[in-house]
Formats: C-alpha cells, structure tokens, sequence
C-alpha cells in the first residue's frame, strides 16, 4: 500500500465533495474510480495520482485546487510546472499563479538591463499561455487568471513598442484593457489606457495622446498611476503648445506622486519605476517641447542622476538621454552632447536596442557636420 499521506489533501478532497452535495457513492463513477478507494483518500491512507487528481478537479469544479496541492509552489519560471499547465489548463492552481506573477516581476527587471529585443521570444510563449488559461479558465479562479493575464499583456504590449512593433502592440494593450476591465483591476484599465496614449506619444499624435491619457486620469486608480497618465497628458499639450495647461498638470502630477510616496502598498506593482526623478525627465522633455531649453536640461539632468542604480542602465532611459543630448547641442554645448551620444550608443549596444544605436549615430553624424 502507498504511504500514508499528511491527510491534507484527503481534508480538502471531503471538504469539497460536501459542498457539492455528493457521496463519495455518487462521486467515484464520474472519477473513474471506486468509493473504497476515494475512502481512503479522504482518510489519508492513500495518495492520489496527478491523474485522479484531475478528474476530482474537473468533477468537483474546483479550477485545479487539488492537482495544485500535488505539487509545492515551484520557484518562479519552474519550467516542468508550466508545461504541465500549459498541457492542462484546466489544472490551473494557485500555487502556478503565484509562479506566473514571480516570473512576470523578473522579467520586467531583465527588460531593464537587457531590453526589449532578447524577451520577445520567450514573452510570445508566456502570452500564448495566459491567453489558453483565460479561454480555459472557469469558476472563482477565472478573475484572478484575467487579473494576471492583463497584465502579462500590458507587459508584452509594452516590448512590442519598445521593439517599433506598434501594431502588435496596439493589439495586446486592447487585451490587457478587456482583460482588467473582466477582473474589476481599475489600476490595469487606466494602465493600458495610458499605454496607448504612449503609443500616440511615439507617433507624435497629440489628440489621441491628450485624450486616451485623460482617460485613464479620470479612473479610480491609484494616485501613482494617474500620475504618470497626467505628465503624459501635459506632454500631449506640450506638443501643440499649450504652455499653461503643461505646467499645471505637470503640478497635478507631482502632487499626485507625492501622495503615491506615502502610501507605497497602493501602488501596483508594474509602476516600480515611478519616481520623483521619473517626473522630472518627464517635465524635462515637455520643457524641450515647448522649447524651453535651459529648464529642459536642468530636469533632464536632475531626473537622471536622480534614477537608482538598477534603473540608470535601462534601455527606456534612452530617449531621455537623447533629448538631453539635443538640447545641450542647441545650446551649444557641443562637448557634452557629444559625451552624451556616446552613452546613449553604449546603452543601445548593451541592450540590443537598434533604435537607441541608430538615433545616437545620427546624432553625432549631425553634431560632427556642425563642427
């Protein structure tokens, strides 16, 4: 006979079988398995199999609360865990969403020091997984699942436009805004808002960036996440000129972040880059855009130097740096711009990130010509 179990999963199993108003008679034909043996499930003196495990889980609705209690919470990205759900969505558990949540967090993190480019590959497989889980997911699991899936697709968004994959992007931060609105998450809606108003930002539409950005400002999210959507909204206007309606919002925002500091349990977890020094690079390139020279290189330098050691190397640092290294060119600090550009070259060849590499050899070509 198996060892004896510690009787958890034998506790679960009856607990889950009275609620459904079932005997253990009633049960075991649709397990495919005897009511002896059930028996000595629920009295700990068997082990179940993976197999049974199933099938306990798809007759008692339980979205994979049992199979999950078969296996210890894996170490984020524990590969054999998510291939066996990938195989068997409806075996979804707790435990493999803590991991899917563990994997995400560490991924964001490498973005940081290795950009966007060399994730593309493994986020693909990670999206086409959330997207089985959530068509597959059922019951009091189901917006937990669409919770985090959002935010794997705000998350994939985010690289494909980092990547100049725009239309791709476009596509999951729509999924991410169905996704969190199904799961109540009023900080992921005003997030992937947000996110396309970036997009708008990129194409310099000043509308659509204007408008998608007061959008996600007028959520109920928290104070940290519509800050950023209000600094966006002031760049928006900084782009048409409208000088006093930028400082005000720029204000609004800094209140805004100020609040966000406070109470750093409220904020989500995928604004960790958020920060004073955020806001100032922020205020920085709306001063360039309204051609604001001198206060565009004082908050471009401020809001860099002011940036943690594990973000000062990150690729999206880079199209901050490139605007600090205009301005400096126009103000006639040829010099430093040109210190400037070298960095930024540095950065694009560390994180594999073309665009950075191409704007910072225009760059020098331009300032080069000029001499």
């Amino acid at each position: 006979m198996p060892p004896v179990s510690d009787g958890r999963f034998g506790a679960e199993l009856r607990r889950l079988r009275m609620a459904a108003g079932l005997s253990l008679r009633q049960l075991a034909p649709l397990v495919l398995s005897s009511r002896g043996h059930l028996h000595d499930l629920e009295s700990g003196r068997r082990h179940p199999t993976v197999d049974l495990a199933g099938r306990l889980d798809d007759a008692l609705e339980t979205n994979g609360l049992l199979s999950g209690m078969l296996h210890p919470s894996p170490a984020a990205g524990d590969p054999e865990r998510l291939a066996y759900v990938a195989q068997h969505p409806r075996r979804l558990d707790p435990a493999t969403l803590r991991t899917l949540s563990e994997l995400l967090a560490a991924h964001r993190r490498l973005e940081d020091s290795l950009g966007s480019t060399p994730l593309l590959p493994t986020i693909r497989t990670q999206l086409d997984l959330v997207t089985t889980l959530v068509a597959e997911s059922a019951g009091g699991l189901r917006p937990q699942v669409a919770d985090l899936a959002a935010q794997w697709a705000q998350f994939g968004g985010w690289l494909f436009a980092a990547s100049d994959r725009q239309r791709l992007a476009s596509q999951w931060y729509g999924t991410a805004l169905e996704w969190a609105t199904e799961a109540g998450n009023v900080d992921m809606v005003a997030t992937a808002l947000s996110m396309r108003g970036h997009l708008a930002w990129s194409e310099r539409r000043a509308d659509p960036m204007i408008g998608l950005s007061a959008a996600a400002a007028r959520q109920p999210a928290s104070p940290g996440v519509r800050a950023i959507a209000i600094q966006q909204q002031a760049r928006g206007y900084a782009l048409i000129g409208e000088a006093s309606l930028v400082v005000g919002l720029l204000d609004q925002a800094a209140e805004l972040n100020e609040a966000a500091s406070q109470a750093p349990d409220r904020e989500p977890p995928w604004t960790y880059f958020h920060s004073a020094a955020y806001l100032a690079m922020q205020r920085g390139l709306a001063y360039r855009l309204l051609g604001r020279n001198a206060q565009a290189i004082e908050y471009l330098r401020r809001g860099l130097a002011g940036l943690p050691a594990e973000s000062s190397g990150a690729a999206w640092t880079g199209p901050y740096l490139l605007r600090l290294a205009a301005a400096l060119a126009d103000d006639g600090d040829v010099g430093e711009a040109f210190d400037v550009y070298e960095r930024v070259l540095s950065l694009g060849q560390a994180t594999r990130t073309v665009n950075l590499v191409e704007q910072a050899e225009a760059g020098v070509r331009a300032l080069s010509a000029r001499r």
